[in-house]
């Protein structure tokens, strides 16, 4: 007798499972989407990646790295590197097909150095805005100066 009634509750239970699947399906397929949230998800993204969009957002990203860079000193920059023994230089790559510029010597440019040499940001051939172009000249200068203190240790 056991068995049949384990077998009775196993059948209603089966039962009670898929009529709740049913219930739940039949819900989603009813269910009214957020008017506002639908509007912003398709709009969004062709905003969000929107050329004047990036534009302004690296704009933003740039004005706040000339801030940064701007209450950095070259020397004490080379002063802290030294104490650590990090000894680098800053080069950047000014754009497609252009050799790596490793601005502030007084000689040609090394081929190979003898210390590390790291690559700047931001120096590409593309230029967003006027905060992108102040940066880049402020960044060029900045590197200079270090890289002109900094060379008397990688020789």
């Amino acid at each position: 007798m056991s068995n049949k009634l384990m077998q009775e509750w196993g059948d209603s239970m089966k039962k009670l499972l898929l009529i709740s699947c049913v219930s739940l399906l039949m819900q989603a397929c009813v269910a009214v989407p957020n008017e506002s949230s639908s509007n912003n998800s398709s709009a969004q993204p062709n905003k969000r990646f929107s050329i004047e969009n990036i534009k302004k957002q690296k704009e933003a990203e740039y004005a706040k790295k000339y801030a940064d860079l701007k209450k950095m000193n070259p020397s004490d920059e080379v002063a802290k590197a030294v104490k650590s023994n990090s000894i680098y230089l800053l080069a950047y790559n000014p754009g497609r097909g252009a050799e790596r510029k490793i601005p502030g010597l007084l000689e040609p440019q090394p081929i190979t150095v003898n210390c590390r040499v790291l690559q700047l940001d931001g120096m590409g051939d593309v230029i967003y805005g006027e905060n992108h172009l102040k940066y880049r000249i402020a960044l060029r200068e900045y590197a200079s100066a270090f890289n002109a203190r900094m060379m008397t240790y990688c020789r």
